[in-house]
């Protein structure tokens, strides 16, 4: 750089010695701010690689073939055994289990279940269950005076059953013993008199706990089923059932019945078509104690009334039905024949329409119109209230123009809501009264009507809602359009007639949940709107307003192993005194502790 700087410099040099050749220059003055910096441009390099172009292409051709040549041969494959084919390993069954326990109100429980190992081709078994109290509960005369009274029962059951299983059908059968027993423990002094001037000295109706009165229901039986086990359509199914009962009570009250099904059908395609028969036979003997008057609030001697009574159902019930991945279509007929032994007798005829649309799978509609007939007797009646009387004053109910409208949804695979409104034309429908032909009418008589009823019905079901959780809610509720007196044996007509202790409304709902392996626990609600009872004071009618149930049940279990486990029940946590039917108070608090083993 300093060469090339001086290089410059001669040569400006020269040439303005050679314009002083020529001109006459005056003098001047050159002012250089800064040094002078070459700037050199970047050298452009050549992306390719230089190529040698070969004006020559040499392209090798040559020919060939192939002659084929067959060489013969020969292969014995050798022999190998039958592959098995092996299914999973089952996992081992527990054959039984026993569960014994004890609350308080002197509540002892047990429970036990039998039943044989997998087997190809018959299975056995045997059950047991007992639950009794001997506790005593407050029979309030009024909110200073009560007495206390015993209310235990009893209730046990035994059973063995068994199935034989043949290629096409199975054969299957269970006999059984059962006893029940109650007291009638339901009476209110009030209802003599005004416990504001009674004279409890005097009061002729206090009783002691031996005083009460008890009873007992009793039934043993057996029943056997053919039925077919043919899955593939274009096959006839069918089923032949035979069954047998004896029901007897401490007061001398006895039936026996014999119960014949026979139900055979076909499936061709999407439709199936069949006939259902049923015959029912009863002879019911029943013997009670009873007043000769039944006018109401007057009570007269007391005689032995003993009633026999045969009765005889036939049912039959073709069908005819279509189903396809939208719709489910049934249609049919209820065709009844009830013959009773004194020469009353009747047909009846119900319809059976059924409809459902199947909506994306998720949505499920349907609609349905029928009827059936409802048997009352002492041995059904028993099983709903154990404090009924043995009167013979039993009716059966006819369930008339039945239509129910209703949508099944599957919100997702856990939660699932069914919702139901239905109307009933019912006719002889039964409800309960206390009999005032005993003296403390602590018993209760059938007394019919024919009721027009409105109801609706919610569920929703949600399984594993969150991992170990478990909800189940349900709901009833009725609306009475109208009533009338159909009592014409037994009772005068009520002036102000009711669906006596028919709750308009209940709820219940069950909660559960898993916390471990080891441990879970939950919830049960129950919850019965108020209703009125029949009763009378000093001889005077008047509808008692029965106040609303709630009861507010809890229960828990511990797994120590997976065979063993404790559990704990604890029932009326909120203590409350509510009645189960007029004058029956139910138990207060109650807790029960037990174990639970599997074997």
């Amino acid at each position: 750089m300093k060469y090339l700087t001086l290089l410059i410099a001669f040569v400006v040099l020269g040439c303005s010695l050679m314009a002083q050749e020529d001109n006459t220059l005056e003098e001047q003055t050159v002012v250089i701010y800064n040094d002078y910096s070459p700037v050199l441009k970047d050298a452009s390099r050549i992306q390719s690689l230089p190529v040698i172009a070969d004006t020559v292409k040499t392209v090798p051709k040559f020919e060939y073939s192939v002659t084929p040549t067959m060489y013969r041969t020969s292969f014995t494959p050798q022999k190998i055994s039958a592959a098995t084919v092996k299914g999973e390993m089952l996992k081992p069954l527990n054959t039984g289990f026993v569960k014994v326990g004890y609350g308080n109100y002197i509540s002892p429980f047990a429970e036990l279940y039998i039943n044989s190992k997998r087997q190809k081709n018959y299975s056995l078994g045997i059950a047991a269950h007992h639950h009794s109290s001997f506790g005593k509960i407050k029979n309030n005369l009024n909110k200073k005076i009560y007495q206390k009274i015993y209310s235990g029962y009893d209730d046990s059951r035994i059973e063995a059953f068994g199935k034989k299983l043949f290629a096409k059908s199975v054969l299957s059968g269970k006999v059984y013993f059962s006893s029940n027993g109650i007291s009638y423990y339901g009476y209110d002094p009030k209802v003599y008199g005004n416990p504001d001037t009674i004279n409890l000295d005097t009061f002729d109706y206090i009783v002691t706990s031996d005083d009460v009165e008890k009873q007992r229901f009793n039934r043993v039986g057996a029943n056997m089923a053919l039925e077919s086990q043919q899955t593939g359509k274009k096959h006839w199914n069918y089923k032949f059932g035979l069954g047998y009962q004896y029901f007897f009570t401490k007061t001398k009250d006895y039936q026996h019945k014999i119960d014949v099904i026979a139900n055979i059908g076909r499936s061709v395609k999407n439709i199936s078509y069949g006939l259902d028969f049923d015959y029912l036979f009863n002879a019911n003997k029943m013997a009670a104690y009873a007043n000769t008057n039944i006018t109401v609030g007057t009570i007269w001697g007391e005689i032995p009334r003993i009633s026999s009574k045969n009765d005889m159902y036939l049912d039959a019930k073709p069908y005819f039905r279509f189903e396809n991945e939208k719709w489910n279509i049934r249609a049919g007929a209820h065709l009844g024949f009830d013959l009773i032994e004194n020469g009353n007798k009747g047909m009846y005829l119900f319809p059976d329409v059924y409809a459902q649309l199947n909506v994306s799978n998720t949505i499920l509609p349907y609609i349905s119109y029928g009827g059936h007939l409802e048997q009352n007797n002492l041995e059904f009646i028993s099983r709903v209230n154990p404090f009924i009387n043995s009167y013979p004053t039993y009716h059966n109910t006819r369930y008339q123009h039945v239509v129910d409208l209703g949508v099944k949804a599957n919100i997702s695979s856990k939660i699932y809501l069914h919702l139901n409104a239905n109307y009933s034309h019912i006719d002889y429908m039964a409800f309960f009264v206390n009999d005032t032909t005993i003296p403390l009418h602590n018993k209760f008589i059938m007394e019919y009507m024919d009721v027009d009823r409105v109801g609706a019905y919610a569920e929703l079901s949600m399984r594993d809602l969150t991992p170990g959780l478990d909800i189940m809610l349900k709901a009833h509720y009725y609306y009475y359009i109208k009533w009338g007196d159909s009592n014409v044996l037994y009772s005068p007509k009520i002036a102000d007639a009711r669906p006596w202790q028919m709750p308009d409304l209940d709820v219940s709902l069950r909660a559960s949940y898993r916390l471990t392996n080891k441990i879970s626990f939950g919830v049960e609600g129950y919850f019965l709107n108020r209703c009125f009872a029949k009763e009378y004071v000093e001889g005077v009618q008047y509808a008692k307003k029965m106040k609303a149930v709630i009861d507010v049940n809890l229960f828990g279990e511990y797994k120590f192993d997976d065979n063993f486990s404790a559990f704990l029940y604890l029932n009326n946590i909120a203590c409350q005194r509510y009645y189960i039917w007029n004058n029956y108070r139910a138990q207060g608090f109650n807790a029960m502790v037990g174990l639970t083993y599997l074997f």
